[in-house]
């Protein structure tokens, strides 16, 4: 029951209680004071929030309202009440009495009712509420399970993932290492192609220029020579005018190389090179065949003189002094000369006679040039012949030796002998030695041709020993070629020990120009020649670039004398003082002296007095083929046992 219910049922009790009877003095006051209280009261029902709400809960207000305006008008009217208005009053306040009374007990039950349904809804909701709350408990320890799980499983994962992200960092670490590794070695790669790049290009500029320069000299080689001689040509003939070639060879250029050094050789050339630059035009072409041999292209050439100038001027500037290792070295030039179109009108053809002019110039005391005639292509071709024709000798064998005794003067005994290399071709007869030697050290035939002299010599001095008993001397030519393309040392091992001839009865006649080559492995094999007991003379002595320290230098034991020194002795008093000094050097060096050229015997006595150990020359016999050497050892050798 709400409040102001109960309130207005309290208040119609107390009316009814206040009604006035006579048993009471103030009960009149007492039932206005409890009257007016209930008007007031039903004012408040009908204008009030909660007497509207009373009144939607079964309260009666209309009846209430309608009794209480009955009693106020009998009971306040203007009118006494009789007996039973009052009665009829009296039963309505009862019947209200009762019906409030019936009302609050409604309501009491109601309220109870209402009670327990509230307290049976606090119930069901704490039931609810502890069931949600236990659910939710549940709930919560299922989550918090879950949550405690999962967070275990985040925690794994979050660890695991650490891990993971460690693992990756490092190996992005590592990944990245190796990136910049792969980078740098990238970059390395790029610089080495780039350095590949930069190496073929510079090669190939190396090949261009190789293919087109000579290495040593800077000057054109032979093919870029040919194609600018090939353009003059051309040009030539298109505008009428010459083109002049000049093949050039420098004169004691081998001397110089093998007396001095290859590496003196090669600044020569290069020397010789940049002098012949200066002298030519802008326009002409210098080029370096090989060796010491230059070709010259000289185009636009419309007046004769003009090579003549050039040519001379080349001449004046190749025979200055050069300063060589310091040493001053003096050489020269020989120049051929051919023109176009008059000589031939091809490259070959120009320089095969441009070669032709330039021996023709040596021939003629060299340092000159000369012009290309008919007459040198006949030589050059008669050279080409003996040359092809020195092939053929050597292949069937048709050189031969002789030999010119050697003599003991003080005794007059034959103590020996120089083997001598003659050759007749079939065609040209008797070839010249110092014609053909010369063309087989150029050509390179002086190597098989030099082993077989000595093979043979040897061959035949072992046999004068055995039919003569006479153990001779034999001394053999030995070329400076021979000593640069093969090792002689042990090429003469080999011929002693095939033929048996003692190594103490051999001698090996060298040039002075050998012994000034600054190479050492020449060097050593002459050593080694004289560790296996072979003589080494200097022949020609005197003639060359003579001496002391080469004499101490090399292993030399016998010097033999030019003829040229002896020819005019007793005539010539320098001569005569020459000898003599070569004689007391030769004692005080302990060396034995041969004199070659003796023709007289007042040469003989003036050699014989001043000490000369051994002789040879046309007093006591010319050269002697291989029958008649024999037969004058034999006679020379009855006349010693029958002595």
């Amino acid at each position: 029951m709400r409040q102001y219910e109960y309130e207005l049922m309290r208040t119609a009790a107390h009316y009814a209680e206040a009604y006035p009877t006579p048993r009471f003095a103030d009960s009149q006051e007492r039932f206005d004071t409890w009257f007016n209280i209930l008007w007031s009261r039903l004012d408040s029902i009908e204008s009030g929030r909660l007497g509207g709400e009373a009144v939607a809960d079964g309260f009666d207000f209309e009846r209430l309202q309608t009794a209480i305006i009955y009693i106020d008008s009998v009971l306040y009217g203007s009118e006494a009440p009789d007996a039973d208005t009052v009665d009829n009053v009296r039963m309505l306040f009862k019947q209200l009495i009762e019906e409030s009374h019936q009302y609050q007990q409604d309501r009491d039950f109601l309220n109870r009712e209402v009670a327990l349904e509230r307290q049976m809804k606090s119930y069901e909701s704490y039931r609810n509420s502890l069931v949600f709350s236990v659910i939710a408990l549940i709930l919560g320890l299922i989550v918090a399970v879950y949550l405690y799980r999962n967070n275990k499983r985040l925690l794994d994962m979050q660890a695991g993932l650490e891990d993971r992200v460690e693992q990756r960092t490092h190996e992005l670490m590592l990944s990245n290492i190796s990136l910049k590794s792969e980078i740098q070695e990238r970059y390395k790669v790029e610089e080495q192609l780039r350095n590949s790049q930069m190496i073929a290009e510079e090669a190939k500029e190396r090949v261009e220029y190789q293919a087109n320069f000579d290495s040593l000299t800077k000057l054109a080689n032979r093919n870029l020579f040919e194609d600018r001689f090939s353009q003059a040509i051309a040009r030539a003939r298109r505008d009428g005018s010459q083109v002049a070639l000049l093949f050039l060879d420098l004169d004691r250029f081998k001397h110089i190389n093998d007396t001095l050094g290859h590496s003196v050789g090669d600044e020569l050339l290069r020397e010789a090179s940049g002098r012949i630059l200066n002298v030519l035009r802008e326009s002409d072409t210098a080029s370096r065949f090989g060796g010491d041999e230059f070709a010259v292209v000289l185009p636009d050439v419309r007046d004769p003189l003009v090579i003549e100038h050039i040519v001379g001027r080349i001449l004046d500037e190749l025979s200055m002094p050069y300063r060589l290792d310091g040493n001053d070295a003096f050489v020269s030039a020989s120049i051929g000369v051919t023109i176009f179109p008059d000589d031939g009108d091809s490259t070959g053809t120009l320089l095969r006679k441009a070669d032709s002019a330039m021996y023709k110039a040596k021939e003629r005391g060299r340092n000159n040039f000369q012009f290309f005639t008919p007459q040198m292509d006949i030589e050059a071709h008669d050279r080409r012949k003996l040359e092809a024709a020195l092939y053929d000798a050597l292949e069937h064998n048709e050189f031969m030796l002789n030999y010119q005794p050697v003599f003991n003067p003080h005794t007059g005994r034959l103590v020996g002998a120089e083997a001598l290399i003659r050759w007749y071709d079939h065609e040209n007869g008797f070839v010249a030695p110092d014609v053909f030697i010369p063309l087989a050290e150029e050509i390179g035939l002086i190597v098989p041709i030099g082993e077989w002299v000595l093979r043979e010599a040897c061959r035949q001095a072992v046999r004068w020993k055995q039919t003569s008993g006479l153990p001779l001397h034999l001394a053999v030519n030995m070329s400076y070629r021979q000593f640069q393309k093969q090792d002689v040392a042990a090429m003469v091992a080999g011929v002693l020990k095939d033929t048996g001839l003692e190594p103490e009865r051999l001698v090996l006649e060298i040039t002075e120009g050998l012994m000034m080559a600054d190479d050492q492995g020449i060097h050593d094999q002459l050593d080694n020649i004289r560790q296996q007991g072979v003589s080494l003379a200097i022949d020609d002595f005197g003639t060359g670039y003579s001496s002391l320290s080469y004499l101490k230098k090399f292993p030399i034991n016998i010097l033999k004398i030019d003829r040229s020194f002896v020819k005019d002795l007793t005539v010539d008093p320098d001569d005569d003082e020459l000898v003599k000094g070569i004689l007391s050097m030769a004692q005080s060096l302990k060396l034995q002296v041969v004199a070659e050229g003796v023709e007289n015997r007042e040469q003989e006595a003036f050699l014989v007095s001043n000490q000369c150990l051994f002789t040879q020359g046309y007093y006591y016999s010319r050269p002697l083929s291989q029958p008649d050497f024999e037969r004058y050892l034999m006679q020379s050798a009855e006349a010693y046992r029958s002595a």
